[in-house]
């Protein structure tokens, strides 16, 4: 019941699962309801209820305004009552709703242990979680003594991950999105004869002393990736003898190279693909002559990919793995960049086989990769991880047919911090893509000064590339964004007016981040022939880069510090006020609706508060 590949078994084979760990809940980290020392426990069954409405695909839930908690149906089981039917008597008492169907159990028996502020006494509840669906929506009167503590309120299904606030509940809510039932955490003993009520991480030493057992470690390293046969994956140099066993392929014959066929589909022995390639099969034993056969089993892709990086220091040695010197002047790798996936196959692989290598001399460092670096995953509109059974993927073809690949690049880095998970939002992409057409209509319309030195101009330019630089080294691809923003802004504060050696280092710094957008500026609007990518990353020149210091003030939306924002002492205030506002973690909390004020102490907060 405790293991999910165990328990996926049993659930698919309809074999007997029998739950001997119930989850306790002992605090809401969101509401603070710790269970009270000078207060005396009261201990009683409780049923856990979600209701769904297919209809609109929305759920009812209680809202306690006085305590803060937002939750489902909760009540107690009277005598004589099975969970099921104190569920139902609850829903009807609490919100009048009187005709629902029982669909599951939401995760087995669950415990409870809490400060029941509107009973002032702490609760032991021991309890069950189950899910209802509303038939119709026939409801009759509620008795005021139901409601005094309460209102029943309908919450969307995309709003209820973040609206429940108890523990409870919320586990409830993950068993139901994933429709993962085992719970594999720590928890308290039941089911389970003299252990019962013992916490889980004590009952494990309990039981392999009562059982006369000593405790092991054992670590595994997965090898399902060698387990998954294809035709194509590297071939391991072995052949297999009936009186010599397995011999290595002498090195005169490597590399072993994959036959060329024209059929490679798996085979019915569950056998590598390459089982029915007989002609390359087949071969004698380099030891003693006799018949013997290659080893079929290939490795994966992971395999090759765990030391090709080594190869690319020396691609065309073929005397060595790489020359010496080589390998010494290029390890190790400085910076290794990749998700969340990298980190527990590629990165563990690589390291393993790196680690062997160094063993045996054939790499000079220990380690392969000197710094390592996660991005972040990106979320669907709904705050969910994009699937095709949710319908929230967004497909990227689509995007960069309306807007234009720069404009689905720009706002990827936009988005937010480079490590962090964001959530996708097509109106902020559409920000973006108006940012890109006024910069557009800027360079179009610029009235280029010829022949004239602008100290303004160039000392905004270099200033710019000088936070560029920083935020690059920092992977602040968001902020460099902003940094572009309020460049334009000043720009169209001077009426368009800068000189072609200032529009130039702008485009250079631009290009990375805008490649199509930058490469048709430089050609057809600043008259270049050859390609901006050609060109050299700018230098800060020292003298036409006047420093304006800048400083990180608090950005409020009603009352509360949202974000942080970067400014300088000769920004006015609209253009810190359209930085402000640009900022995703404002854009979240305003969630469009109108600024009613907007205040600026120079230097010193920003204020935003909404209708």
């Amino acid at each position: 019941a405790h293991d999910e590949r165990d328990f996926e078994f049993a659930r698919k084979f309809h074999l007997p699962i029998q739950q001997v760990i119930a989850p306790i809940f002992t605090e809401n980290p969101r509401t603070k309801d710790a269970v009270r020392s000078d207060k005396k426990t009261v201990q009683r069954k409780t049923v856990y209820t979600l209701v769904l409405n297919k209809k609109n695909n929305s759920f009812l839930c209680l809202n306690w305004e006085k305590f803060g908690w937002h939750s489902g149906i909760i009540g107690g089981v009277d005598e004589g009552e099975n969970f099921e039917e104190a569920a139902i008597r609850e829903i009807r008492e609490e919100t009048g709703y009187v005709n629902v169907k029982f669909i599951r159990e939401l995760g087995g028996e669950l415990h409870n242990h809490f400060f029941a502020a509107h009973k002032d006494e702490n609760r032991y509840a021991i309890g069950r979680g189950l899910l209802f669906e509303l038939v119709n929506e026939e409801r009759e009167h509620v008795l005021a003594q139901h409601t005094k503590n309460h209102k029943a309120v309908w919450i969307g299904a995309d709003e209820m991950d973040n609206w429940l606030n108890l523990s409870v509940f919320g586990h409830m809510w993950k068993i139901y999105t994933s429709e993962v039932d085992c719970f594999e955490g720590e928890g308290i003993l039941i089911n389970s004869g003299q252990f019962d009520g013992m916490p889980s991480e004590k009952a494990r030493a309990a039981i392999i002393k009562f059982v006369g057992g000593t405790t092991t470690v054992q670590y595994k390293l997965r090898d399902w990736i060698f387990s998954r046969q294809h035709y194509w994956g590297e071939p391991i140099p072995i052949i297999i003898c009936e009186k010599c066993g397995y011999v290595p392929v002498p090195e005169i014959d490597l590399p072993v190279k994959l036959p060329d066929v024209d059929h490679y589909e798996p085979t019915d022995t569950s056998e590598s693909p390459l089982a029915k390639m007989t002609e390359w099969v087949n071969v004698s034993c380099p030891k003693c002559g006799s018949k013997a056969k290659r080893e079929t089993d290939t490795m994966p892709n992971w395999a090759g990919s765990s030391w090709y990086f080594l190869r690319y220091t020396d691609p065309h040695n073929d005397k060595a793995l790489a020359d010496e010197k080589k390998l010494k002047y290029w390890l190790p790798v400085d910076l290794y960049n990749g998700g969340v996936e990298h980190t527990t196959l590629h990165l563990l692989y690589s390291r393993f086989w790196h680690k062997f290598l160094y063993d045996i001399k054939a790499v000079p460092t220990p380690e392969p990769y000197q710094r390592r670096v996660q991005h972040g995953m990106i979320l669907g509109p709904d705050g969910q991880k994009m699937s095709k059974s949710r319908g929230n993927v967004i497909n990227p073809d689509a995007i960069v047919e309306k807007y234009g690949a720069d404009t689905f690049r720009l706002y990827m880095m936009f988005m937010g911090e480079y490590d962090q998970v964001k959530i996708w939002s097509d109106e902020n992409l559409q920000g973006v893509w108006r940012f890109l057409n006024r910069l557009w209509r800027l360079f179009h319309d610029a009235d280029f000064i010829q022949g004239r030195k602008i100290r303004e101009q160039r000392s905004d330019v270099h200033y710019l590339l000088q936070k560029v630089n920083r935020d690059l080294d920092r992977r602040s691809f968001n902020t460099i964004v902003s940094h572009f923003m309020i460049w334009l802004n000043e720009m169209k504060n001077r009426r368009n007016r800068f000189d072609q050696p200032s529009a130039e280092m702008f485009i250079k710094i631009f290009a990375p981040f805008a490649p199509h957008f930058a490469e048709e500026i430089w050609r057809t609007v600043l008259g270049h022939e050859k390609s901006i990518h050609a060109e050299a990353w700018p230098a800060i020149e020292e003298k036409k880069y006047v420093e304006t210091r800048p400083v990180r003030v608090g950005v409020q939306v009603n009352g509360k510090i949202r974000a942080d924002l970067e400014v300088t002492s000769d920004m006015s205030e609209e253009m810190v006020r359209e930085a402000a506002l640009s900022l995703p973690q404002v854009h979240k909390h305003i969630a469009g609706k109108p600024v009613k004020k907007f205040l600026y102490v120079k230097g010193k907060i920003i204020s935003i508060v909404t209708e």
